[in-house]
């Protein structure tokens, strides 16, 4: 079915994608207009799934955010990326196609949540679906927000079904501290509607109540209210429904989807046509043909691991089976790329169609964020357990001494969250979240000549910064060009 919606200022088409058993797998057979729709519950689920579904538009440029624009990744500039290109090397303009990504597809999300929440009013349900609709909803969209808040600061905060474009001009832009306000009610919300997990594998995927904790957790972390993050968090912990898995390459293998540890994933297919694959396989491998396997043919070379990166790892590091290297042909002679595999399906055979799901939260992150909120705490001796639990899983021995100050605990755990979730897009929010991006980035850059002639297009020497205003990205152009009296433009963009 097909319905056009107006969103971010501007018109979208609305694509409404129906579910099979996994929820995201099928594509409308039918064309109906809104009016005509929304009416039952199996068509507000059709709604929902597609809200599921556009998560894969909101992430599609994300780790180009957490990952490229940090110290663990680098494009290599044989794909001519000037996006990448520019948001490797801290030059994002407001013309960048990929913050634009990152707001139309979270945005579109926001949309389809709207819409679910407003039309579920007029449907009888029972008081089950009811909470699954409000809940799952409100997680969406306080994720979407969150995103959102971290990376363009004060946006539009759309809490209704836009039905006209005067509408959509009318909205201007919200603060920052009443983002967040609404931010934590959807999450607490959510936290409140949801259950704590699925059994049914049909169910497998979707929010749940951890979810939104978690999530609500990882919020009060980056407004320093440790306590709070600690408490929920370990509210989420002590239900032993997630854990680590003792080996860290099943938590990302596509064939244990939705595995104890992953608390949160956007989902993706292997097998269908259109395909439904997820893109961070190829993403991440060197964008010339160097390997044999058929998953290295497709590779962009848009988020190859940076020196610094590889060189974080301890040698006994489990976690290092997640890289590979392959040398060089058409480049510089003999220079190894190194790369991230944790997208890679093996049961790919003779195309390139990764299933592999892209996790957003985890239990390793818990137990790092709950050693963050201790250590925040002047506790630092009480993180310890924390994190020897993640670094034990990794084969390494933990030495108390990280423990001796706040500040050393900080250090090893800003360390170890670099080395558990590389490649997961984390990097640029946790060093922003702690305030250590412009110490650590500026000392990166810094560094060019050590590392960056290879890393950023085999013999650049451009050594860049990121400034005060770089904190925040440009809001997309041609959204401020729309709406100059209600979109401000983020300082010196």
């Amino acid at each position: 079915m097909k319905t056009k919606r107006v969103i971010g200022f501007i018109a979208i088409i609305f694509f409404t994608l129906s579910c099979t058993e996994s929820y995201f797998n099928r594509y409308p057979i039918d064309s109906l207009t809104e009016g005509a729709f929304y009416s039952t519950k199996e068509e507000l689920a059709f709604g929902l799934n597609d809200a599921y579904f556009s998560l894969r538009s909101a992430y599609t440029n994300y780790f180009s955010i957490g990952d490229l624009a940090s110290d663990n990744a680098f494009n290599g500039k044989m794909n001519n990326s000037l996006d990448n290109i520019s948001m490797n090397e801290s030059n994002v303009v407001s013309s960048s196609g990929i913050v634009s990504s990152i707001w139309s597809g979270s945005y579109q999300v926001i949309s389809r949540t709207n819409l679910i929440l407003e039309k579920m009013q007029k449907v009888t349900l029972t008081d089950a679906l009811k909470s699954k609709f409000e809940g799952e909803s409100k997680f969406l969209r306080g994720l979407m927000y969150f995103n959102l808040v971290r990376i363009f600061g004060s946006v539009p905060l759309v809490l209704t079904d836009i039905k006209t474009t005067q509408e959509a001009f009318a909205i201007g832009q919200e603060t920052v501290d009443n983002i967040y306000v609404q931010i934590i009610k959807d999450l607490t919300d959510a936290a409140t509607l949801l259950p704590d997990q699925y059994t049914n594998n049909v169910d497998k995927g979707r929010a749940t109540s951890l979810a939104a904790k978690t999530l609500l957790g990882k919020v009060y972390l980056t407004q320093k209210r440790y306590q709070d993050a600690l408490d929920i968090l370990e509210e989420v912990r002590i239900t032993n429904i997630h854990r680590l898995l003792p080996n860290y390459f099943d938590v990302f293998d596509a064939a244990k989807p939705n595995n104890a540890e992953i608390i949160f994933a956007v989902q993706y297919a292997r097998g269908f046509s259109p395909s439904m694959a997820n893109p961070l396989q190829g993403r991440h491998f060197p964008n010339e043909q160097v390997g044999t396997k058929v998953y290295l043919k497709s590779g962009s070379g848009e988020y190859l691991m940076t020196t610094s990166l590889v060189r974080a790892f301890e040698i006994s590091d489990r976690r290092l089976i997640y890289v590979d290297s392959l040398k060089s042909i058409t480049n510089v002679p003999g220079y190894m790329y190194k790369f991230s595999k944790k997208y890679i399906d093996l049961g790919q055979t003779t195309i390139t169609d990764s299933g592999s799901d892209l996790i957003i939260l985890r239990y390793a992150d818990i137990l790092l964020m709950c050693a963050e909120a201790k250590a925040a705490l002047n506790l630092p001796l009480e993180a310890l357990p924390y994190i020897t639990e993640v670094r034990t899983r990794a084969g390494l021995v933990t030495n108390a001494s990280i423990a001796a100050t706040k500040e050393s605990m900080n250090l090893a755990i800003e360390q170890e969250r670099r080395v558990e979730f590389f490649s997961e897009g984390h990097r640029w929010f946790d060093l922003l979240r702690t305030g250590r991006l412009q110490t650590v980035m500026n000392a990166h850059f810094a560094e060019g000549a050590k590392y960056l002639p290879e890393e950023t297009g085999f013999g650049s020497t451009t050594v860049n910064s990121v400034a005060d205003f770089e904190l925040l990205f440009p809001i997309p152009q041609y959204q401020v060009q729309l709406n100059p009296d209600k979109l401000k433009q983020n300082p010196n963009y």
